[in-house]
């Protein structure tokens, strides 16, 4: 019996070993999900504590705007692009090439995005020549404009995108799911406009291009251009699409 009782302890005390040491296993596997689980909720409450923020123009002028076309149409600009009446773009005597400019019609509320490619105009009260398109969009021969340029954020996880009326804000970019890549402002703006009846949600960002950022970049700036949607239902509510 003795020994029938020293089998059965060692038995016990060893299966206790085991138990003990398969909780401690446990306990350390518990321990290492709430790290996780806190990583995932400190990112969700850095964008949740994001607030959309008007971003600041570089650049601000009210004057004069003249258009130009046919006689300029295939060009070379002073960009080293082709001049296309057709595109978005604008001629500034100033203004860094690549710029981003919001340009406004205080006639009737009208405002578009075009991107500087060229150099003018050369009558002295006029303060910037657009193309034949964007003219035509603002419903603008020879009027006043209010003008404001900028440069997408230097910080790399924060990207531009465009409330209504085509005020540029500042998002941050983990919220923002990025499908097509384009190089100009004209590109994606045909291409938003071609989508966005199929695609309500479709938004446009812009970013610098990989390894580049405004203290690097030299005239033209080399930016990037993307079609993407956003994925958190906050900013999703907050930032509705420009007309």
């Amino acid at each position: 019996m003795p020994t029938s009782r020293a089998k059965l302890v060692k038995a016990l005390v060893f299966v206790g070993g085991l138990l003990a040491s398969f909780s401690f296993i446990l306990l350390g596997e518990a321990g290492e999900k709430p790290a996780a689980v806190l990583s995932e909720a400190s990112d969700t409450a850095a964008v949740q504590d994001f607030e959309l923020q008007p971003w600041v123009p570089f650049f601000v002028q009210q004057g004069i705007a003249s258009w130009y076309g046919p006689g300029f149409h295939g060009r070379r600009t002073a960009s080293g692009t082709r001049y296309n009446m057709h595109e978005l773009t604008a001629a500034h005597r100033s203004l860094p090439f690549g710029s981003l400019v919001r340009v406004e019609n205080p006639r009737n509320g009208a405002a578009i995005i075009v991107q500087i490619t060229d150099r003018g105009p050369f009558v002295r009260r006029n303060i910037i020549d657009l193309s034949r398109k964007a003219a035509e969009l603002l419903d603008v021969r020879l009027h006043r404009v209010r003008i404001a340029a900028f440069l997408p954020p230097r910080d790399s996880s924060k990207l531009l995108s465009f409330a209504p009326g085509w005020q540029p804000v500042v998002v941050p970019s983990a919220v923002c799911v990025l499908t097509d890549t384009l190089g100009t402002w004209d590109a994606v703006w045909r291409r938003w406009q071609l989508l966005r009846d199929s695609l309500p949600e479709l938004r446009i960002f812009v970013g610098w291009a990989p390894d580049q950022d405004s203290a690097q970049s030299r005239p033209p700036h080399p930016l990037r251009f993307y079609l993407g949607k956003l994925s958190h239902p906050r900013f999703i509510t907050l930032l509705q699409p420009p007309e």
